[in-house]
């Protein structure tokens, strides 16, 4: 009688811990969104706030062809701005070579006074959920992710992460005048749909290639990063298209990133409905 009693009580207990588990994974709490969210709003509190708007005057220190793509595309007079905020929905996210496409949503804030890059990755896999985040600031670059909320698969640190996380920053920086024109990127015009632009930001270096059509409308940027992939250093690329008029402003709708491997490119990040948001 006791033993028998005494397995009720083990599957009792066990039945409850499992209905509590699938309780916690399914509400809305994480604490891997409460880390990222507490992030963003630490670098709020130090960020001065940019008053005015931009005007021709701001953007004569660009290169011609940047100052055509933000003339062209509508940026003159609208506010500039301490960060720039980019939403993703129903991502086509690469887990890597040979590895399967999950959907991802995705949210970045790019902050202009101090160079920094917070992403937030939200998903399930396997009907688990899956959050990550991927962190400029200070120099130093990192990715976390995070199964079950609690459980780390991976916390990538190092002076590749750090160089990497810069390199994308630097790719979102025509999305606003106020991240183009900080003064710690440099541009050099190798013609007149070409760009080159460098960012220097805690001793680390990196730069990529801008790339306008007839229309002014920046089409990609390309650049050097390591992948983990390969193990190595890979040509890279932001891919930007689909350009529509949102608030006065031509404003591209998707947006790939793209390693290009030898035996051929991967397209990782396949974003169809890109949404920009300027506070």
């Amino acid at each position: 009688m006791k033993r028998r009693k005494k397995l009720k009580m083990f599957f009792l207990v066990t039945i409850l811990a499992i209905i509590g588990i699938i309780i916690y994974l399914n509400i809305p709490y994480s604490p891997v969104k409460t880390e990222y969210w507490k992030k963003i709003n630490n670098i709020e509190k130090k960020q001065a706030k940019e008053q005015g708007i931009i005007s021709k005057d701001d953007l004569r220190v660009l290169p011609e062809a940047i100052q055509k793509y933000f003339i062209n595309n509508g940026y003159l007079g609208i506010e500039k701005t301490s960060k720039v905020i980019f939403s993703f929905k129903n991502v086509d996210f690469s887990m890597g070579l040979n590895k399967p496409n999950i959907k991802i949503d995705y949210i970045v804030y790019d902050f202009t006074n101090n160079p920094s890059r917070l992403a937030l990755i939200d998903t399930k896999m396997f009907k688990i959920p899956f959050q990550g985040i991927d962190i400029y600031e200070n120099g130093q670059g990192s990715m976390k992710g995070v199964i079950a909320k609690n459980v780390t698969l991976f916390n990538e640190k190092g002076d590749d992460m750090n160089s990497g996380a810069l390199v994308t920053y630097l790719s979102e920086c025509l999305m606003h005048p106020s991240l183009a024109l900080q003064k710690n990127i440099k541009y050099r015009e190798i013609d007149k749909y070409t760009v080159e632009a460098t960012i220097v930001d805690n001793d680390i270096k990196v730069s990529g290639v801008f790339y306008f059509n007839e229309n002014y409308e920046m089409t990609s940027f390309q650049s050097k990063r390591f992948a983990q992939d390969t193990n190595s250093y890979e040509n890279w690329s932001a891919v930007a298209s689909n350009y529509k008029k949102i608030k006065g402003i031509n404003t591209p709708t998707r947006l790939q990133a793209i390693w290009h491997y030898d035996k051929g490119d991967l397209i990782y990040f396949d974003s169809k409905s890109m949404e920009i948001y300027y506070k």
